[in-house]
């Protein structure tokens, strides 16, 4: 079964934890032509998917880059 990530949340869990899309795909052990495809909204494997919620688990966000991170652009919730 195929499933299509929230790209703009996945992306944000990333920079909580300093990630660049290649960390994400080696924390996750999927490729990073997977990684790519999920951070466009393309399809991924249900599998891949849980192996990125697995990664995202294990590594807590960093607080303080959480602390740092905009939550509201002109007045508009973006997180």
């Amino acid at each position: 079964m195929s499933v299509v990530v929230d790209n703009g949340r996945l992306r944000s869990e990333m920079i909580r934890r300093g990630w660049a899309a290649s960390d994400l795909a080696h924390e996750s052990r999927l490729s990073n032509a997977t990684i790519s495809s999920a951070l466009a909204g393309r399809p991924i494997a249900a599998r891949s998917l849980a192996l990125i919620a697995a990664a995202l688990m294990r590594v807590p966000a960093n607080d303080i880059v959480d602390s740092l991170i905009a939550r509201r652009v002109d007045g508009v919730d973006i997180a």
